[in-house]
């Protein structure tokens, strides 16, 4: 037994023996300051609107000298200030502003210090998060269903203005916000030709639909939304990524060719993105993520992204 015990106690010197200091990350006791004498200024985390401008106002500090202070944003280097010819490169202040991005999303700022040899010094340990609120809304996953004559409870009406679906049951008392209507449109089903089919349609309720009939929406609000299919240049998930894009891309698409109703939409490229301008004049876009069926049946359904100006 005591063998053991000592075989134990010689492992344990040896491991104390290989250990490794490992010093701290930020081991020259860097300090940064941020100071607020404007609006802009920011100390602290932060909600601002995309392209918003911030400023830092700063002054960093350290026991020993400093070569470069190099400001950050998601870790990326977007400014450096040389102090190598300074007398005093104990310590450096500055006010460097910005424009926050045009993208929603969180933006990390810092401000660090490096010695001569370009090795990071330390940041105080602050880092100011910037959350860039979207200007646009974007309501995910809904299903729009082939109206039904019977029960009059498939969802078949959208409303970009809170993303919310409607049938012709619950949709009279907000036909005024109703953007657009979805249905699966029967002509040319009864030939061979596929050239006259239309299948899945996005509508606008101002564009009377003969087909739907059943529908009495005479004393409904019927507006006039303009729609028009995007070609494939327009990136639903990677262009329309502000409400700027969104007038770049859908807005200068719409100047000619618009319709009060979109045939034989599909997920296929140059059918899946339909732009949209409101009554209101915002403009906006339909994604369409899925397609189940292919008939009038009342179990047909398309799965829809939007996007829409606020």
């Amino acid at each position: 037994m005591k063998k053991y015990l000592t075989g134990v106690l010689a492992a344990g010197l040896l491991l104390t023996a290989c250990e490794k200091k490992v010093d701290p990350v930020d081991t020259f006791y860097v300090t940064v300051d941020y100071k607020q004498t404007s609006p802009k200024d920011i100390t602290g985390n932060i909600e601002l609107n995309p392209k918003d401008s911030i400023y830092l106002n700063f002054t960093i500090s350290s026991p020993t000298d400093m070569s470069y202070i190099e400001i950050q944003r998601n870790g990326v280097r977007i400014d450096t200030f040389q102090l190598q010819n300074l007398a005093n490169k104990k310590s450096f202040s500055a006010i460097k502003g910005y424009m926050v991005d045009s993208s929603a999303g969180d933006y990390v700022y810092r401000v660090l210090a490096r010695n001569n040899k370009a090795v990071f010094m330390g940041d105080g340990g602050k880092q100011l998060k910037v959350t860039v609120k979207p200007d646009f809304d974007f309501w995910s996953y809904r299903i729009l269903q082939v109206p039904d004559s019977v029960s009059k409870t498939n969802n078949c009406y959208y409303s970009s203005v809170d993303g919310k679906l409607y049938s012709y049951t619950t949709g009279a008392a907000a036909s005024a916000s109703i953007d657009f209507g979805y249905y699966w449109d029967t002509t040319g089903r009864g030939t061979t030709a596929t050239g006259d089919d239309l299948k899945h349609c996005i509508y606008a309720l101002s564009a009377p639909q003969n087909q739907l009939d059943y529908y009495d929406i005479s004393s409904w609000t019927k507006n006039a939304t303009v729609l028009k299919k995007m070609p494939t240049s327009v990136n639903f998930i990677t262009g329309l990524r502000s409400a700027g894009a969104i007038n770049t891309l859908i807005k200068n698409n719409m100047t000619s060719g618009t319709s009060s109703k979109i045939t034989l939409v599909s997920t296929a490229g140059g059918s899946n993105v339909i732009g949209f301008r409101t009554v209101s004049g915002k403009f906006g876009a339909i994604s369409i993520r899925y397609v189940n069926g292919d008939s009038p049946n009342k179990t047909t359904y398309i799965e829809v992204d939007v996007k829409v100006q606020k």
